[in-house]
């Protein structure tokens, strides 16, 4: 009954956002938009988008290693494609992390593990964003006469920074640690102790860090000019990548809040700041839609994968590809 209320308070904060935006920009408007769109920088949009998610697999595949979870690179990807197909057509991101998760502990029967790396990449991925968010309002302040973005970017940027080192720091995590400890309620604090135990093993992988940030940096920027293909598409000009660096990471950030996979919430933030470059509402939110298509459209991949692997042994003709 609980999850039953959570999703339909989601799908009611989504889907009236989303009505709100439409009768506001005009949806005769956005139809126009949408229409007269140039249909062939759409491809190379899903281009991007494909190989922003094979370096988030090259992400994953490199974490897991470290800590002795080898499925191999074309299994990793098999399960990142479903992963996104569950975050597409569930009602939270959170089912594509379990599936990912459950998929590699498959694998090695390391449950814990795989749940604590796919953690991990969360982490990574979400400094990375507000690293390049913080970094672009050195450019687009120009469009803004409230410190309010900034101070949250930034404070989001420090919070998880702190986050991280509390994770990697030997004496804090013992602090953590005994606080678990005392949580015996079905076993949650020894489960989620375990968890973060496998990031706090990384405290002596500090190249292996780097390289899970810098790909999370160019994940980043794989998105980004993906938006900017899209922009494109729709004749806007007046939307720089400059600028673009600023409304991806926001973005993000406002689809964390309690939507269906960010649908809507991530829609008015597009409709908050596009318009301040001279676009029409109906032109930010016709962005918006492609933005949220390419996603959808990559992740029928995953659907067709899933029908096909998911069982273990229906796996097992992947293992002659080279890992």
């Amino acid at each position: 009954m609980k999850a039953f209320l959570v999703n339909s308070l989601r799908a009611l904060v989504s889907f009236g956002l989303l009505v709100y935006l439409i009768y506001i920009a005009d949806i005769q408007k956005i139809y126009q938009t949408l229409s007269s769109a140039d249909y062939t920088y759409f491809g190379l949009a899903v281009l991007l988008f494909l190989a922003a998610l094979f370096l988030f697999t090259l992400r994953w595949q490199i974490l897991l290693k470290q800590s002795g979870i080898s499925p191999g690179y074309w299994h990793l990807l098999v399960f990142y494609l479903i992963g996104y197909f569950f975050n597409n057509f569930l009602p939270t991101t959170i089912g594509g992390d379990v599936s990912r998760a459950y998929n590699a502990a498959r694998s090695n029967g390391d449950k814990m593990g795989s749940i604590g790396i796919v953690l991990f990449e969360r982490i990574l991925g979400v400094l990375a964003t507000l690293t390049l968010g913080s970094l672009s309002l050195i450019w687009a302040a120009q469009y803004f006469y409230t410190s309010k973005l900034i101070i949250i970017t930034v404070s989001l940027l420090a919070f998880v920074l702190f986050v991280l080192v509390n994770l990697l720091n030997e004496k804090l995590f013992r602090i953590t640690s005994s606080i678990l400890q005392r949580v015996t309620w079905f076993g949650i604090g020894e489960k989620i102790q375990q968890v973060l135990a496998v990031i706090h093993g990384f405290r002596n992988q500090k190249i292996t860090i780097l390289y899970g940030y810098l790909i999370s940096i160019g994940c980043q920027l794989l998105l980004i000019m993906m938006n900017y293909v899209l922009a494109l598409s729709l004749g806007l000009h007046e939307v720089t990548i400059s600028y673009l660096f600023l409304v991806i990471p926001v973005t993000f950030v406002m689809g964390l809040f309690p939507s269906i996979n960010g649908l809507g919430v991530r829609d008015t933030g597009y409709v908050l700041l596009i318009p301040r470059l001279g676009v029409t509402t109906a032109e930010a939110l016709s962005l918006s839609f492609l933005n949220t298509l390419v996603p959808m459209a990559v992740s029928t991949i995953g659907g067709l994968l899933l029908i096909f692997y998911r069982h273990k042994e229906q796996v097992e003709p992947l293992k002659n590809l080279h890992d």
